[in-house]
C-alpha cells in the first residue's frame, strides 16, 4: 500500500474497526469489529478479533479470542489463545495456553505450554517440552518432545522423531539433579500410531509404531513394532508384538 496506515490502541474498554493498520494495541478489554490487517497485534489485555486476522506479528501476553482464522509470520502466546478459525503461521511459539478449533500449518513451532489443537498439525519442526493434545494427526520433519504434562495426539509422523525426558543423556554432576526433576514433573506421549523413518521413544503408549530404525527406550507401552532395518528394546519397556517388513 502507498498510504501509511495508522497504529490504533484500546487501554480500557472499546472497539476497533476493522482495516488496515500499522499496529493494534489492546491493553483494556477491546474488540476488532472486522477482518483485520496490521504488521502488528498485541493484546495484554482481554481482546477480541471478530473477523479474519492477518498480521505481520501477534504477541498475546493477557487473552486473546479470534474467531476466524489467522495468517502471521509469527505468533507468540504467553498468556491465554483461542482461535476457532484455520492458523497458518510461520513460526509459532507457545508458553502460556493455546487452543484451535481447526489445524496449525507452520514451518516452526515451539510448545513449552499447553497446546490444544481440535484438527491437526503441520509443521517443519515440532519441539515440545509442555503439554499437547492434538485430536488429528501431529505431522513434521522434525519432532522432539521433552514431555513436561500429558502430550498425547491420535496419531504422529516424522522423518525423525525423538521423544525422551530431560537428562535421558545428559552426563556430568548434574546428571542425578536433571533426572530427579524430569520424574517429578515429566509426563508422558500417547498416540494411536506414530510413523518415521528414524524413532526414538521413552515414555511413550502406542497401539502401533513403525519406522525404518526404531529404538524404544524405558518406560514404553507398544502394542506392534514394525520395522524394515533395526530394532532396539530397552529391558524396562514392553512391545507386544514385532515384526520386521
Amino acid at each position: 500500500m502507498s498510504e501509511e496506515r495508522q497504529s490504533v490502541s484500546v487501554s480500557g474498554a472499546g472497539a476497533i474497526a476493522g482495516g488496515s493498520y500499522s499496529r493494534v494495541s489492546i491493553s483494556g478489554a477491546g474488540r476488532v469489529s472486522g477482518d483485520l490487517y496490521a504488521e502488528e497485534l498485541r493484546m495484554s489485555g482481554a481482546g477480541r478479533v471478530n473477523g479474519h486476522c492477518e498480521v505481520v506479528q501477534l504477541t498475546v501476553s493477557g487473552t486473546g479470542r479470534f474467531e476466524k482464522g489467522i495468517v502471521a509470520d509469527e505468533m507468540r502466546v504467553s498468556g491465554v489463545a483461542r482461535v476457532d478459525g484455520l492458523v497458518k503461521v510461520k513460526e509459532l511459539k507457545c508458553s502460556g495456553t493455546f487452543r484451535t478449533a481447526e489445524s496449525i500449518s507452520s514451518e516452526y513451532v515451539k510448545v513449552s505450554g499447553q497446546l490444544h489443537v481440535d484438527g491437526d498439525v503441520e509443521s517443519e519442526i515440532y519441539r515440545a517440552s509442555g503439554g499437547f493434545d492434538i485430536r488429528g494427526l501431529l505431522s513434521a520433519d522434525r519432532i522432539e518432545i521433552h514431555p513436561g504434562g500429558r502430550c498425547r495426539a491420535a496419531e504422529i509422523g516424522g522423518a525423525h522423531i525423538d521423544v525422551r525426558r530431560y537428562g535421558s543423556r545428559d552426563r556430568g554432576i548434574l546428571e542425578s539433579v536433571i533426572r530427579a526433576l524430569s520424574s517429578a514433573w515429566g509426563g508422558e506421549v500417547e498416540a494411536k500410531v506414530i510413523e518415521g523413518d528414524e524413532i526414538y521413544l521413552e515414555y511413550t503408549r502406542a497401539d502401533v509404531v513403525r519406522g525404518k530404525t526404531i529404538e524404544i527406550g524405558p518406560h514404553c507401552e507398544i502394542g506392534h513394532v514394525e520395522y524394515t532395518e533395526s530394532l532396539k528394546v530397552h529391558e524396562d519397556s514392553n512391545v507386544g508384538k514385532r515384526t520386521k517388513n
